[in-house]
């Protein structure tokens, strides 16, 4: 397939090799990435998993062609928007698209969005919210396709048992749910706000059978030793969240935890900026070893991913 036809994934910044990987394992989907952050792909596959983010075509800014290219994967398009800073150019285009498709210029509910600086058309019904449904967030909220991401890298399988110990809204449970077939999450926070809007994330979804949210505290939970097969966690970074002297206590407690209830064959998955005590924290703990890690970046941010498995058998 010609350029000039492929779709145009998005995804956050260093998981382009997840979705590709996963595009080519599933579907038979070649891809190759063209940005950071950006998979192009020579076919949409027939579901489009939770890391990706939007999806765009390539288009030459022609607006007589733009029905003919969208009309395949958006039914009704009700309102377009274009994304053109100056004002005159602006309006000359927005005149143009509607003479030529017959669509309302609606830049607070499109459909359609066309920028013509990129030469891409994204299309607003198959982005991440409109696929999956918003989630009641906060200021330090995980973004989905990250929490998607995280969750890759945990290697889930059927029936397995997921804990988020410092859960948020429980994105990282939602998701799960989404993506596994079966199996059982946590999401436990300390926060009342947070805790609040976790429980209506998850009961909007109907996934109050497949989900627990707890309030308690990353540092000492209420579960059994053993436990828990996967620990997927952003971790507070000290930034919009908590201060970069408490991980110091922080950090080390989370993990002797992490030890305590992780599965003798268990992963756990955290995401952190605050890298220097995180690391440290980890050769401290002796029971528990980096395996893997990999950058990511999106809201300003460049975390690191840890993917931990255990050094020493659990003591009984």
């Amino acid at each position: 397939m010609p350029d000039d036809n492929r779709a145009i994934l998005t995804c956050a910044v260093g998981f382009e090799d997840l979705v590709r990987g996963d595009l080519m394992e599933q579907y038979a989907v070649r891809s190759r990435q063209v940005g950071p952050g950006e998979v192009s792909a020579e076919q949409l596959p027939p579901v489009l998993n939770t890391m990706i983010d939007t999806v765009a075509l390539p288009w030459d800014g022609t607006p007589g062609q733009l029905q003919a290219l969208v009309a395949p994967l958006v039914d009704d398009v009700t309102g377009f928007r274009v994304q053109v800073t100056e004002p005159a150019a602006r309006e000359e285009l927005v005149d143009s698209v509607a003479a030529a498709t017959g669509w309302v210029n609606r830049p607070g509910d499109w459909q359609v969005n066309l920028d013509p600086g990129r030469g891409r058309v994204e299309l607003g019904p198959l982005a991440w919210a409109a696929r999956f449904g918003r989630m009641r967030r906060l200021p330090a909220t995980t973004p989905p396709t990250v929490a998607a991401g995280l969750l890759r890298l945990a290697k889930l399988k059927p029936g397995m048992k997921l804990l988020d110990p410092c859960g948020g809204v429980a994105s990282i449970p939602i998701i799960d749910a989404i993506e596994r077939p079966e199996g059982h999450g946590w999401s436990i926070d300390a926060d009342n706000a947070a805790i609040a809007d976790a429980s209506a994330n998850v009961a909007e979804r109907g996934l109050t059978a497949r989900i627990d949210v707890r309030r308690g505290d990353a540092t000492a939970l209420d579960l059994a030793d053993l436990f828990i097969d996967r620990v997927v966690s952003d971790l507070p970074f000290g930034k919009k969240v908590g201060t970069n002297q408490e991980n110091r206590m922080l950090y080390p407690a989370i993990l002797k935890e992490v030890e305590r209830v992780l599965a003798v064959d268990g992963r756990a998955v955290l995401l952190t900026d605050d890298k220097r005590f995180f690391e440290q924290a980890v050769q401290r703990a002796r029971g528990l070893k980096v395996v893997a890690q990999r950058i990511v970046r999106y809201n300003n941010v460049t975390p690191t991913a840890y993917v931990l498995r255990r050094s020493r058998k659990p003591r009984r």
